[in-house]
């Protein structure tokens, strides 16, 4: 299965910030539409990072005020992104993340983005994967799965 089976399901749509949105805009957006990562953007429209809950969770210890602290403070630098391609196995996206210790992961058809994933979404297909497995496996061993006719053999 190839990442660009999950994003067919998942959609492709991403959540973007401004790296000079404070830090709140982004935990605004994380709580509002259910996320755990944004895509950072410049003024120009550029990508220049990631925003993870990872994180804003660094930034907790000795701050006041989270209002305070831009994104791009805290962002990882589009130099530093871990990535993959939407014709990437799933497995190669599993190993990446676990690898480097990422939850989300932002997915490039050469060099446009095109979605986004979670470490959710590949333990939901290897689950659909696993199922569907078992499902043919168990057929086949019922009997339920047309067998060949032996003349035509």
């Amino acid at each position: 299965m190839k990442i660009n089976d999950i994003l067919k399901h998942k959609g492709t749509d991403v959540i973007t910030v401004n790296e000079n949105d404070d830090i709140c805009t982004a935990i605004e957006l994380f709580k509002k539409k259910k996320i755990g990562s944004c895509i950072v953007k410049n003024d120009q429209g550029e990508i220049v990072g990631i925003i993870t809950e990872k994180d804003v969770i660094k930034c907790y210890q000795g701050v006041i005020y989270l209002s305070e602290i831009d994104v791009k403070e805290l962002m990882t630098k589009s130099q530093d992104l871990i990535i993959a391609s939407k014709d990437d196995d799933i497995q190669y996206a599993i190993a990446i993340m676990t690898e480097h210790r990422i939850k989300h992961l932002p997915i490039f058809d050469n060099t446009k983005l095109c979605g986004i994933i979670s470490i959710g979404d590949l333990i939901k297909a290897k689950m659909e994967q696993s199922t569907v497995a078992a499902k043919s496996y168990l057929d086949y061993i019922l009997g339920k799965v047309p067998q060949p006719d032996n003349e035509e053999f």
